[in-house]
């Protein structure tokens, strides 16, 4: 049996870990420290199926996921040229791995599997040093097979 939606959150958390200079790389963990930084952190997000009516309620459906991707940086020099090389990476690494895009296309036959870049916010702020902070949002559509999870 397997669970595509956590083989994609997994291979996406190893993906965010080749972003170069970055000291750790996590998946749903929220207490990180300053020696933790430069850090990338893969949080499980949301995840939603489309409304369809006269179906078997085993039957598969599209799932759209939109996991959240949080960089996190701190300099004593521009926050912003350091996140911005950052994302820069990160958007080419997750749009581009061969097997995250594997794993969505497996599970869809007819080709409504898909990955694709939403947009990201960014956060700055004060402790010892600046900190910046950036929030990137991808969508990961691919097919629920209930029966083979």
């Amino acid at each position: 049996m397997s669970d595509v939606r956590d083989d994609i959150l997994a291979r996406l958390t190893e993906v965010v870990a080749a972003i170069p200079n970055l000291k750790s790389s996590y998946r749903n963990n929220v207490d990180i420290t300053e020696d933790d930084l430069p850090a990338v952190v893969v949080f499980d997000g949301d995840e939603e199926t489309g409304e369809v009516q006269n179906r078997a309620s085993n039957s598969p459906m599209l799932v759209s996921m939109t996991p959240e991707i949080v960089l996190v940086e701190m300099t004593e020099g521009q926050i912003g040229t350091e996140l911005t090389v950052m994302r820069r990476a990160l958007i080419r690494l997750v749009l581009s791995d061969t097997e995250l895009n594997a794993l969505v296309a497996k599970t869809s036959p007819r080709g409504e599997a898909a990955i694709r870049y939403l947009g990201s916010q960014t956060d700055v702020g004060w402790m010892r040093s600046l900190h910046g902070a950036l929030r990137a949002q991808f969508l990961f559509k691919y097919m629920l097979k209930p029966d083979e999870l």
